[in-house]
């Protein structure tokens, strides 16, 4: 069995990476963990009060990006769960695929239509440590 790691935050880019990561899992019988991972910029991490993005309350499982996510799990009869960590994109999504052994990990294209790659894909590509999905 195949296990697969998705980024998704509710853009249309993370939507898209999400259906092409339940499409292969339906495919390859493969699992798929899907995270949410809230990026604390600089200024939040020396003390700066922030506020999680609207919809989703950090620690209390990802509301409504969880249940979207649940949702769409059972509809496509694949098995899965939801993550919500804190920290760097990237390096998050990685630590998760090590965790959970995944063979692959799916993100969506940077939302930046000057960036053609992005950041999290790029550093995901450059740890190297398994194959990375960019979906535009």
């Amino acid at each position: 069995m195949m296990d697969i790691v998705v980024g998704f935050d509710g853009s249309p880019a993370s939507w898209r990476a999400f259906f092409m990561a339940l499409g292969i899992a339906q495919r390859e019988r493969a699992s798929v963990h899907v995270s949410f991972v809230y990026h604390v910029p600089v200024p939040a991490s020396a003390g700066a009060l922030t506020l999680p993005p609207p919809g989703l309350v950090v620690g209390q499982g990802g509301g409504q990006l969880e249940q979207q996510a649940t949702a769409e799990l059972e509809v496509a009869g694949v098995e899965g769960a939801f993550t919500c960590l804190e920290g760097d994109i990237a390096s998050e999504l990685e630590a998760l695929a090590e965790r959970c052994r995944a063979d692959l990990v799916v993100v969506g294209r940077s939302r930046h239509p000057a960036l053609r790659l992005g950041g999290v894909p790029r550093k995901l590509l450059a740890m190297g440590h398994r194959p990375v999905l960019v979906v535009p």
